[in-house]
């Protein structure tokens, strides 16, 4: 059996987001493809490959292009290096996006937007990584 590479590990990361986005649990989209939730878990940590077939059926039941997997493969080690791809958001992230997505567009949606906005803003680490002096 043939070691898996980056590019596997890749595709799982797509998978795993593509999953998070419809709101499906490892378990849930396992069954629908009718393989064990560990299985899963090893296509989505790159542990093992993917068949094409297998793909193409993961892509038929999170209604997603096939070629949703391969786009920008060629650029994904460099762009790793210097910073996270939309690919590598953490799950919190497609939640909470996923839940402003889902809000019907009004006031209140775009208060949490704000909301959100300013605590990033706040939370952020200093430009330039000095000790920042206190106010009095």
């Amino acid at each position: 059996m043939r070691a898996t590479n980056h590019i596997d590990s890749e595709i799982g990361s797509r998978i795993r987001q593509a999953r998070l986005v419809e709101n499906l649990t490892q378990e849930g989209l396992a069954q629908k493809l009718y393989i064990s939730f560990q299985q899963l878990q090893k296509y989505e940590n790159g542990t093992n490959r993917v068949s094409s077939s297998r793909l193409w059926a993961i892509a038929q039941n999170l209604k997603i292009p096939i070629t949703y997997f391969y786009e920008g493969l060629d650029e994904v080690e460099t762009t790793r290096a210097s910073f996270p791809t939309e690919h590598e958001l953490p799950d919190r992230t497609i939640r909470v996006a996923r839940i402003l997505h889902n809000m019907s567009d009004g006031v209140v949606k775009d208060k949490i937007f704000d909301l959100i906005k300013a605590f990033s803003e706040t939370s952020r680490p200093p430009e330039n990584n000095l000790p920042q002096k206190r106010q009095r």
